[in-house]
C-alpha cells in the first residue's frame, strides 16, 4: 500500500500529458474533415499584401500531412474527403487519391467522399473513387463525362488587327508556336495530343473502376451516358448514396458535434506534437509558375506564381549552405518560360547535389523549362498524370507596324549597327535576321539536350528522338528514361531517407513555410515590374490576354510547353 501515492501521482500524469497533446475541439474517436475542393496552392502565396484581406490557405503538403498523420493518430476514428469543384490539375489529383489510399492501407478507418460538385466531376470523382464510400450532394450536378483537347490558333487572327507574328521553333512537337502562328491543328500535334488522350484516359478509368470494383469497360459507359443527375450513379453503383455533409459526418461521429475535428485545428496539433530535436531535416523548395529571369515581380496587387531565376538560386543556394539542411525536395509545377532563366536554375539544383541530396517531384506539370530545372537532380518522380518533357525551343516575334500605320502612328528609328533594330516591335524581321534568331533557339535546343543527357544519362542522340517538343504524361516519360520512377511527395521522401541512411519508419522534419517578402518589399515593389517595363502599353496588353509569360523580349528563346489535356 505504500506504492499507492506513487501509483495515483503517475497515473494523473499520464492523464494529464494525454490531454496535453490532445487539440482543442478533439476528442478520441473525432472524424476529421479533409477539403479537397477549390485552388489548393502549392505554395503560400508571394504577396503577403493579401493576407490582410483573406485566410492563408492550407497547401497540398498541408492536406496530405492531415491524411498522414490521421492513419495512425489514435483520437482519429475516420475521415471524410470534402470535394468541390477541384482547381488543380490531374497530376495533383492522383496526389489525393494515392494519399487516401495510403490511409486506407495503414488503417482501417473507414473514409468517406463527400462530392458537392455544380460545373466539374472528372477530377474529383477519380479522387473520391479510392474512398470506401461515395455520397453526392443531392443537387450536386456530377459530371462525369471524360478527357478533352481543347487548343485555338491565332494564326488567322493577326492579319486581321493589322499586325504581323514570326515563329521559329525546335522542332516538330513545339505545338506552343503553333498555337500563335498556326490557324488549325498540325499532324505532329495530332499526334501527340492523342498520345496524351490515351495514357491519361486508360490512368482515369482503370483506377475509377478498381476503386469501385467494376471493370474499365463499365466505367467508360458511366462516362458515355454522362447522366450528371446524381440518382443515376447511385443506381448505377457508380455512389452509394445520396447526402449531406453533416449527414455523412453524423454516420460516423454520431450525434456528439464535438466528435468534429477541422483540418486546420488538426494541422496545428499535429505542428505542435512534432519533434524536432535529432531528426532529419528536408527542405521542401517550390518551383511554380511560369519561369522568368530576374525577380519576381514585387508590385502590391500581384499574385501570379512565378518561378523567378534570382529568387529560385538564393533560395537553392540558402538550402544548400543551411548547416542544418540535410536534404532536399524539389517541388516543380511549371510549364516552362525563359530558356535563360531555366539554366540558371538548372545551374543551382547541380550546386546544391554536390552538397546534399536533391529530389525532384514533378506535380501537374514540369514541362519545357520545368523539365530542364528538375532533369538534374539525383532522382526524378512524377506522377502517371503529370505533363513532362516538351524538350524544345521557340521564339516569336510580334510586330505593329502595320497597326501603327493604320491607326496614324508614325515612327521614326535611327540606328548605329546592322542588327541594331532586330528586336523592335515596329517592324518584320527580315531574312537574315530570322537566320541569327534560328541559330540562337538551335544553340539553346543543343544546350538542352547537352543538360537531359548528362541528368538522365541519356546520349544526346536520345534525348532528341524523344523530345523535339513532345510532351509526355509521368507514365509515358518514365517508359522513356525522362523520369525515374512514379509518384509524389511520399515517393520522395522515402527516397531521400534511403540517400540518409534511415529507415523508412523513421521521421524527419519537413521545412517548407515559404518565408514571404516583407510587407514594404510588397508597397515598393521588390524588383517593380522589372521585365513589364520592356514593353510597349499594346504588347502589355496582347501578352497579358494570350499568358505567354515569359514571352517579354522579342526574339528570346522560350521554354514554354503547349496548353495541357483538359481534366474538369
Amino acid at each position: 500500500m505504500k506504492y499507492r501515492p506513487l501509483l495515483i501521482l503517475a497515473l494523473l500524469f499520464t492523464v494529464s500529458a494525454t490531454a496535453a497533446f490532445r487539440p482543442t475541439g478533439m476528442r478520441l474517436n473525432s472524424v476529421l474533415v479533409v477539403d479537397l475542393g477549390g485552388n489548393i496552392p502549392e505554395t503560400v502565396p508571394y504577396n503577403p499584401l493579401l493576407s490582410l484581406f483573406q485566410e492563408d490557405k492550407l497547401l497540398v503538403l498541408d492536406k496530405l500531412a492531415c491524411l498522414e498523420g490521421a492513419a495512425s493518430d489514435k483520437f482519429i476514428s475516420a475521415v471524410v474527403v470534402k470535394i468541390s469543384d477541384a482547381e488543380y490539375g490531374f497530376a495533383t489529383a492522383q496526389e489525393f487519391r494515392n494519399a487516401i489510399l495510403r490511409f486506407k492501407e495503414k488503417s482501417d478507418k473507414p473514409v468517406y467522399a463527400y462530392l458537392e460538385v455544380e460545373g466539374g466531376g472528372n477530377k474529383e470523382y477519380y479522387i473520391a473513387s479510392a474512398a470506401d464510400k461515395v455520397y453526392l450532394g443531392p443537387a450536386s450536378n456530377l459530371h462525369l463525362t471524360g478527357l478533352s483537347v481543347f487548343r485555338f490558333y491565332l494564326g488567322g487572327l493577326w492579319d486581321k488587327i493589322y499586325m504581323d507574328i514570326q515563329v521559329d521553333k525546335i522542332k516538330e512537337y513545339k505545338s506552343f508556336a503553333d498555337m500563335l502562328s498556326k490557324k488549325d491543328m498540325s499532324d505532329a500535334e495530332r499526334e501527340m495530343q492523342n498520345s496524351l488522350l490515351d495514357s491519361l484516359f486508360e490512368q482515369f478509368t482503370g483506377a475509377i473502376a478498381e476503386g469501385r470494383g467494376v471493370s474499365a469497360k463499365e466505367v467508360e459507359e458511366w462516362i458515355d451516358n454522362a447522366w450528371i443527375i446524381p440518382e443515376k450513379y447511385v443506381q448505377a453503383g457508380a455512389a452509394d448514396g445520396l447526402a449531406y455533409q453533416d449527414e455523412i459526418v453524423k454516420m460516423l461521429a454520431g450525434d456528439n458535434p464535438d466528435l468534429v475535428a477541422n483540418e486546420k485545428e488538426y494541422l496545428s496539433y499535429l505542428e505542435s506534437r512534432k519533434k524536432t530535436f535529432g531528426k532529419k531535416k528536408v527542405a521542401v523548395v517550390f518551383g511554380v509558375g511560369s519561369i522568368i529571369h530576374g525577380e519576381q515581380d514585387g508590385s502590391p496587387f500581384s499574385s501570379m506564381p512565378v518561378m523567378a531565376s534570382d529568387d529560385m538560386v538564393s533560395q537553392l543556394e540558402e538550402v544548400m549552405k543551411g548547416a542544418d539542411i540535410d536534404a532536399v525536395i524539389f517541388r516543380v509545377n511549371s510549364g516552362g518560360g525563359s530558356a535563360l532563366a531555366s539554366d540558371l536554375i538548372w545551374r543551382a539544383v547541380e550546386r546544391v547535389q554536390t552538397e546534399k541530396p536533391i529530389v525532384v517531384t514533378m506535380s501537374d506539370a514540369a514541362a519545357s523549362g520545368g523539365y530542364y530545372v528538375s532533369c538534374g537532380a539525383d532522382k526524378v518522380f512524377a506522377q502517371p498524370g503529370t505533363l513532362t518533357g516538351s524538350i524544345g525551343i521557340l521564339t516569336a516575334h510580334i510586330s505593329m507596324g502595320r497597326l501603327l500605320d493604320k491607326i496614324g502612328v508614325g515612327t521614326e528609328t535611327l540606328q548605329r549597327g546592322e542588327y541594331a533594330t532586330m528586336n523592335s516591335f515596329h517592324r518584320k524581321l527580315k531574312e537574315k535576321e530570322m537566320e541569327k534568331i534560328h541559330k540562337s533557339i538551335a544553340s539553346t535546343y543543343d544546350l538542352f539536350l547537352t543538360r537531359v543527357s548528362q541528368g538522365r544519362g541519356l546520349s544526346k542522340e536520345r534525348v532528341n528522338e524523344i523530345g523535339r517538343g513532345r510532351v509526355w504524361t509521368g507514365a509515358q516519360a518514365k517508359e522513356r528514361g525522362l523520369v525515374d520512377e512514379l509518384g509524389g511527395y511520399h515517393a520522395a521522401l522515402n527516397e531521400v531517407k534511403e540517400r540518409l541512411n534511415m529507415d523508412p519508419d523513421e521521421e524527419v522534419v519537413l521545412i517548407y513555410k515559404h518565408k514571404p517578402a516583407s510587407f514594404w518589399d510588397m508597397i515598393l515593389g521588390r524588383g517593380g515590374d522589372k521585365f513589364q517595363g520592356m514593353l510597349t502599353p499594346v504588347e502589355k496588353k496582347v501578352l497579358s490576354a494570350l499568358r505567354v509569360y515569359g514571352l517579354y523580349e522579342p526574339g528570346s528563346p522560350l521554354a514554354i510547353m503547349p496548353g495541357p489535356v483538359e481534366v474538369r
